[in-house]
């Protein structure tokens, strides 16, 4: 029977053996091996090094020196020196082991467009050489994500990964840029260049790439021009927008003078040493259209517009990141809804921290070249008149009332006119519709459609009768009593008569 050192002696399994030691002498086990062992030790001298062990398999001897010797040399070969990482041994060959690094990041959305806009901005000039990641010591491919941008098209980034640039023109401008994600989310881009020679992008040193391409993304970049909330997410402009709404001439009028004309004016004010900024308030109840104002206002708009909700301030670096960003894109429409629901129109909210961050943006130390501000608001009799009562803040407040019976007619027949409707449907059963409704804003008449539809469908019909629009009238009628509450918008009858006005 033949047995190895490794098989019986636990401190000798796993190791791996040089090749001198990989063919170790075997012992040769008979019938006369405790002969030959009783011979063995007879021979040795005290200082022996030679161990005996008892196994089942019966007696094992060996040399406790040339144990330690194998131990030796195999500790041997796994010494190493110091390990440069992967990814420095690559950038080191590419750029030279003495470079310089620069490295930014931003929240959310804006880093996608941010890194977007570098392949856009160096596309001409340069290509990527080499493109990958490093995961666990080992090269694998980059990652890459997609966005959704506007009208529903989706663009492809680099989240993750390393490329090497190469000038097309010039093979010794060269530099690398890393993208990662921060733990927050945050999206991070670095830019490593050789110390030892300048590289230039566009004419100008790589060393300050980032603020170039930055620079160049507020002036060219997807977000100018276009229409967008806080959260980066695309709104699309809609000129039909404006059939939609119950128009008051008056309002009408003066809104396209103070937003749409004055945008006409910004950049001669400007040249003038003038301001050319400006706030103004769209006040009215709910129900009356403020928001798709705003929104026909933007579609009218060839300048950047960006609407902010009042469920979009959540914190008080928000209001001021809103007007750096619209600064930086100007010039900028910037639509602030309901923003007495945030409370930073009204001193009264004391707890409220976002009256002074708002009036500080308004007119602080950093001027709002080329913004206006349309703020809108249920409640005019909320406004703050440290906000109200100075210009450059907001110079104008709007009143948008409740409709008149011309405008009542006209938000019935336009909305009648998208569905199927019997032929007693007649001009006059609208116009009786539009006398029957005073004191509701749009939002309540269009209920009373929507209401009527749902009365046809369930008698089996297809076609909404005058029947229908009556009934429903009546029922809404009373939900409005039931709901109502005196507000400073109410018709003159409401105070007196509570089924008269409701929010």
């Amino acid at each position: 029977m033949l047995l190895t050192y490794s098989r019986f002696h636990p401190l000798l399994r796993g190791i791996t053996m040089s090749d001198e030691f990989a063919e170790m002498e075997e012992y040769t086990m008979d019938e006369h091996y405790g002969e030959q062992l009783q011979k063995d030790s007879e021979e040795e001298k005290p200082s022996s090094t030679i161990m005996h062990i008892q196994t089942p398999m019966g007696p094992v001897s060996f040399d406790m020196k040339q144990y330690d010797d194998v131990k030796k040399a195999v500790a041997a070969t796994h010494k190493k020196g110091p390990q440069t990482p992967l990814a420095e041994q690559l950038m080191n060959s590419f750029i030279g082991s003495k470079h310089k690094r620069d490295s930014r990041y931003w929240s959310g959305k804006l880093g996608i467009f941010m890194k977007l806009h570098f392949d856009t901005y160096l596309k001409e000039e340069f290509k990527v050489t080499e493109e990958f990641m490093i995961d666990q010591g080992k090269i694998r491919a980059p990652m890459y994500e997609t966005i959704e941008v506007q009208e529903e098209n989706r663009l492809r980034y680099l989240a993750i990964g390393t490329r090497f640039y190469q000038s097309k023109t010039n093979p010794e401008y060269q530099f690398i840029t890393v993208s990662t994600v921060d733990h927050d989310g945050d999206h991070r881009l670095s830019v490593y260049t050789p110390s030892e020679r300048t590289v230039l992008v566009n004419g100008k040193d790589a060393d300050d790439l980032i603020a170039q391409v930055e620079s160049d993304f507020y002036q060219y970049g997807i977000l100018k021009g276009e229409f967008f909330d806080l959260r980066y997410n695309f709104i699309a402009r809609d000129k039909s927008i404006d059939e939609l709404i119950a128009w008051d001439e008056n309002v009408k009028e003066a809104l396209w003078k103070d937003i749409i004309g004055f945008q006409k004016a910004m950049p001669k004010l400007r040249e003038s040493g003038v301001p050319n900024s400006r706030g103004l308030i769209l006040a009215g109840p709910p129900g009356t259209g403020k928001t798709m104002i705003a929104k026909w206002l933007a579609a009218h708009s060839d300048i950047t517009c960006i609407l902010i909700s009042a469920e979009m301030i959540t914190g008080r670096n928000d209001i001021k990141s809103c007007f750096q960003m619209a600064r930086k894109l100007s010039p900028t429409l910037l639509i602030i809804e309901d923003i007495d629901t945030a409370g930073a129109l009204d001193r009264r909210a004391s707890d409220h921290p976002l009256l002074g961050e708002f009036l500080q943006s308004m007119d602080g130390i950093v001027p709002n070249h080329g913004v206006i501000t349309l703020a809108t608001t249920n409640h005019s009799n909320k406004i703050d008149p440290a906000i109200a009562d100075r210009p450059g803040r907001f110079d104008r407040i709007v009143e948008v009332g409740m409709p008149g019976k011309e405008q009542r007619f006209h938000i019935f027949h336009h909305l009648l006119q998208k569905l199927d409707i019997s032929r007693n449907v007649t001009l006059e059963v609208k116009e009786k519709l539009a006398k029957s409704t005073e004191g509701l804003t749009g939002a309540w008449i269009r209920a009373v459609v929507q209401d009527s539809l749902i009365l046809t469908l369930m008698e089996g019909k297809t076609k909404i009768g005058k029947e229908h629009l009556f009934a429903s009238l009546k029922d809404v009628m009373e939900r409005r009593g039931m709901a109502y509450r005196v507000a400073p918008y109410a018709p003159p009858q409401a105070k007196a008569k509570a089924d008269v006005y409701v929010q």
